[in-house]
């Protein structure tokens, strides 16, 4: 039997490929035949492995017959048992078997199987749930055709012995399975996974009947385990005269005992390579040393071997560890040489220690370095870290089609369809670098700049985009008939922004076609991915390049454009969804194992660094390095979590014959092993949170550490952390300082309203940055009608009710209120649903009014919304807008101020915390309210109109001690005079925050003033 095994600790494709080259007679070109290398086949465990091997080869043309050309062998990736691969072996063979299946067809007809189980009986419940469950039924029915497993066995399982949810899902998986099988027939073709077997067998049948003539050689199969199908293959080509298999070595030689419990023990790394030496009818014994290799090609390396040596030693089965308690620290010292350990708080922190241990690296000339791990997040990270230090690095993984710029522009605009245009689904899509509208990009930001700033800020428009065109045409609409007039010029620039939005719009409907369609009807799919595929074209043209040129160009789009087309017809077979069902259904299209990576170079120049890789657990088997860095070593992350799947139970797999979950470990303890083992310099690597959470290293580390430890001996910590950490740390922290802008006194306004009086106080910053610096904040998107909005419609309905009541609450008073209301509403236009939710409240308040109203038979006059202006005594003018100004009978005046959340305290209005009433008090005692004469103020009142259980509450001002009205007014103004002479008149300047105590009414400027810099580095210096 030529079975063979190359030490793990050795590089393996370097061993291999000068090994092979002695073996076809190469090295002594003078007498060897070039073509017997060249008509060799090598069999790899994949692609990646076919790729370094050429390299490899390379290198041993150089060193075996000192020349730099040979004639390759035939390099064939067998893991993954693609169809395409496997066919390649026995094409001939298999000319009168059914073709496989499409991937994606196969998909669409099992999810339309899938989605025949009711939800209420387990079933999926949206389209991209039955999608995700047909994908897993994929991975079960490939996993029983290569573990030989009949389907027709299903029926035999003892259903009595499952749960309810189990038995359910028992039957519906024969009926689908039956179902499945019986189209394949009806069409003609064959599962994937059928399809591989029978080609991998097939090849057996040949080679068995016909052994082959020239060199065969499986190299690296099995690490992790292999199907009982490519099992019988290496067996039968490991007993032909010019076939060879060989194995990678697992390090230390293992005892025989333990070796009927290594294949038991699913978890252990060996467990597969055990099981597949068993399937082959080998022992132990039987394993070789490949024979072709000389000391001085590679040279021996004492600690490489001792690190194998430890690492089968710690990773022993549980019943195995009996040897652990043997003191031997002399003998695993060597194994901790250019081993070390990095520990990180979090994946940031990992990422950016990796990416430093990457960079070190490549300081020695030639050194190769690599970050393995299955965390396809902590790949993208430490690729943006390398990048930052210079290096280009790409994860073998390639970048999920979803998260490409033409993946994630496609779910936008379905997205913004489902959802009806609403304005965050709206300006993410319209502002995607890709979209334009068929004009140029730079006039669609501007219009679409425009629709934002009028449209869209605030509460949500109505839907659809004739909610948009509503909302545009009332944000651009002529001024009310009270309201100052507009300018030539505004008017003028009011018409342009509305032509641009207009056109905005109408580009939009125009790309969209009958895909706006959508929320009104359920479609086929297949129609669906039509229509968003025309709309995404339409949108991602310019004035001079069409839409599929700039979504599909390039290496990026190329793939996509692929898959999409391969989506097509496959979607065929699905039936109608729901429109709001369609974006989640599309995400999943663009996910799982049909979609495949893609390689992301946009906006690099240049490719990827030669000597740095990043890579999945696939990808680096059989790789060699000079530095390795094995990332995110978490329980659930590597090793992964062990999951049966939605389809069986552990009982029902077990009684079925497939293997168990946990055989997934052992295949990337494997890979965990042999990562070790690559590489002269190991760091293991871990965060002790990931993803905010607290984490649990990987059971193999603390093996490792456990072990070490009970020999006195323990693994370096990596320096890269604190490297990491101080990366960004300043040798000199030096905080902004507060605030205080002093502008000239010309650049100070001349006027001040009442309720800017206690911003000024409290805030003078805030008040600068609104009334010198004009800053406003915009309002949210998608804003929540929120109290602000509630207190808008209460006070214009008071208002216009006051008016058209005129002092006479009679029998329609409340209707008139009523009427008044829905007006409000309609003004400011909450959502339908809030509006109905406000008006019980609203109704109340009307009742309340109208009873406080009757109460009040000393009112003579009522003045709604008064506004009024005042000269100070240092000529700063006050500014104010009264809610309501009441002339009682004897001629005096009452204020009212109509608040809907809660009223200031008393004592707040009478020592200047408050100072609203008191200076509108002011005012009127001066004359300050056009129409109404100067008169003594006997009154101030907050009128509570909250509208819930207590429908309102009348809260009249009455001062402590012998202070009158007049009195604290009278205050109020001195205050509000000496404020106006110091910082409008004067050189104060704006600070932040001078008073800790008094809190300004909004936050809207505090990132401005960066107080929680400034304000954090004064807090602790008074500490």
């Amino acid at each position: 039997m030529n079975l063979h095994e190359i030490p793990a600790h050795l590089p393996f494709l370097d061993a291999l490929a000068q090994g092979v080259v002695r073996l076809a007679g190469a090295e002594d070109p003078a007498a060897a035949d070039p073509t017997i290398l060249a008509r060799a086949t090598i069999l790899l465990p994949t692609r990646r492995a076919a790729r370094s091997l050429r390299e490899s080869f390379l290198r041993a043309a150089g060193q075996v017959n000192g020349r730099q050309a040979l004639l390759l062998p035939r390099l064939r990736p067998l893991a993954g048992l693609s169809v395409e691969d496997a066919e390649e072996l026995s094409l001939p063979a298999l000319m009168d078997q059914p073709p496989a299946v499409d991937p994606a067809r196969r998909l669409a007809v099992l999810t339309a199987l899938v989605m025949r189980l009711p939800p209420n009986f387990g079933g999926p419940s949206h389209p991209d749930q039955a999608w995700r469950l047909a994908q897993e039924l994929a991975t079960l029915l490939d996993e029983m055709a290569l573990e030989d497993c009949d389907p027709a066995r299903l029926p035999s399982l003892v259903p009595d012995r499952l749960a309810r949810h189990w038995q359910i899902t028992h039957v519906f998986l024969d009926a689908v399975i039956r179902e499945w099988q019986a189209w394949l027939a009806e069409q003609g073709l064959s599962d994937i996974g059928t399809r591989r077997v029978a080609s991998i067998r097939a090849q057996t049948a040949l080679w068995k009947a016909n052994p082959p003539a020239d060199l065969v050689i499986a190299a690296g199969i099995g690490l992790g385990g292999t199907i009982p199908a490519a099992a019988e293959l290496l067996k039968v080509l490991a007993h032909c005269p010019n076939g060879h298999v060989v194995l990678h070595g697992a390090g230390e030689p293992l005892p025989p005992q333990p070796w009927d419990e290594l294949c038991a023990s699913h978890t252990h790394p060996l467990c597969g390579q055990v099981r597949l030496l068993q399937a082959m009818g080998a022992t132990p014994g039987d394993l070789r040393p490949w024979p072709h290799l000389e000391p001085r090609d590679l040279p021996p390396d004492p600690a490489g071997e001792a690190r194998g040596a430890l690492l089968a030693r710690a990773l022993r089965p549980p019943g195995d560890i009996a040897c652990w308690q043997e003191k031997a620290p002399e003998r695993w010292a060597p194994a901790l040489d250019n081993l070390s350990l990095l520990t990180a708080p979090d994946e940031a922190g990992e990422a950016a220690a990796i990416a430093l241990l990457l960079r070190e690296a490549l300081e020695t000339p030639g050194s190769r370095a690599a970050l393995v791990t299955p965390d396809r997040d902590l790949a993208r990270r430490v690729c943006v870290e390398l990048a930052r230090h210079g290096v280009l690095a790409d994860d073998s993984a390639g970048q999920p089609l979803a998260q490409t710029p033409t993946g994630a522009f496609l779910r936008l605009i379905a997205r913004m369809v489902a959802e009806e245009f609403a304005p965050v689904a709206l300006l993410a899509c319209l502002k995607h670098p890709a979209c334009a509208g068929g004009m140029a990009r730079a006039d669609w930001l501007r219009a679409l700049r425009d629709l934002e700033r009028h449209a869209l800020r605030g509460p949500r428009p109505a839907p659809g985009l004739a909610g948009l065109r509503t909302a545009t045409a009332s944000a651009f609409a002529e001024p009310d008939a009270g309201a100052p007039a507009e300018s030539e010029a505004r008017r003028q620039s009011r018409l342009e922004r509305q032509a641009r939005v207009t056109a905005l719009l109408d580009a939009l409907e125009r790309a969209l076609g009958s895909f706006t369609a959508l929320p009104e009807i359920a479609r086929p799919p297949a129609a669906m991915l039509e229509g968003l595929l025309d709309a995404a074209e339409a949108l991602a043209a310019t004035g001079s390049e069409p839409g599929g040129l700039r979504l599909y160009a390039g290496e990026e789009g190329e793939p996509l454009a692929v898959h999409l087309a391969s989506l097509g017809p496959a979607m065929e077979c699905l039936p109608p969804v729901s429109a709001a069902a369609w974006p989640a259904l599309f995400d999943a299209l663009l996910e799982g194992p049909l979609a495949p990576g893609v390689r992301n170079m946009r906006g690099r120049q240049g490719g990827s660094h030669p000597r740095v890789q990043v890579l999945g657990l696939l990808e680096a088997r059989l790789q060699s390095f000079d530095r390795v860095v094995l990332g995110a070593l978490e329980e659930t992350v590597w090793p992964i979590a062990t999951d049966p799947g939605a389809w069986m139970s552990r009982p029902m797999r077990r009684e079925f014959g497939l293997p168990a979950p946990e055989a997934r470990i052992g295949r990337v303890a494997a890979d965990f092993m042999m990562s070790a083992l690559s590489a002269p310099d190991v760091v293991l690597s871990h965060a002790r949170k990931r993803g905010g959470s607290p984490s649990v290293q990987a059971r193999w580390l603390t093996r490792l550490q456990i072990f070490l430890h009970g020999q006195g001996l323990r693994i370096e910590a990596s320096p890269a952390t604190g490297w990491a950490e101080r990366l960004d740390m300043p040798e000199v922290v030096l905080p902004c300082p507060r605030p205080a802008p002093a502008p000239p006194m010309l650049l100070r306004p001349r006027r001040l309203t009442v309720t800017d009086v206690w911003d000024l106080k409290a805030d003078p910053y805030a008040w600068y940055a609104k009334r010198v610096l004009r800053l406003r904040a915009l309002d949210p998107l998608d804003a929540e009608a929120d109290g602000a909005a509630f207190g808008s419609v209460v006070h214009d309905a008071v208002a216009a009710w006051t008016r058209r009541c005129a002092g006479a609450y009679g029998d329609k008073a409340l209707e008139w209120f009523e009427e008044a209301v829905e007006e409000a509403i309609r003004r400011h236009a909450p959502r339908p649903g809030l509006a109905a939710f406000w008006r019980p409240r609203l109704r109340r308040i009307g009742e309340f009014l109208l009873a406080t109203e009757r109460e009040r038979p000393e009112v003579r006059e009522r003045h709604p919304e008064q506004s009024g202006q005042i000269e100070l005594p240092c000529g700063v003018r006050l500014e104010g807008r009264a809610d309501r100004l009441d002339i009682l009978a004897d001629g005096s005046l009452a204020i009212l101020d109509f608040k809907t959340g809660a009223p200031p305290a008393q004592i707040a209005i009478q020592d200047g915390r408050a100072p609203q009433l008191p200076l509108e008090a002011a005012m009127a005692l001066k004359g300050g309210f056009p129409g109404i004469a100067p008169a003594t103020v006997s009154a101030l009142e907050h009128w509570k109109l909250s509208g819930t259980i207590e429908e309102g509450e009348r809260l009249v001002f009455k001062p402590k001690g012998d202070v009158t009205v007049t009195e604290v007014a009278e205050a109020a103004w001195r205050q509000v005079d000496a404020l106006a002479r110091d910082f409008l008149l004067g050189d104060r300047p704006f600070l932040a925050r001078p008073h800790p105590g008094r809190a300004p009414r909004n936050t809207d400027y505090e990132h401005l003033s960066r107080q929680r810099e400034w304000g954090g580095a004064e807090e602790a210096g008074a500490e």
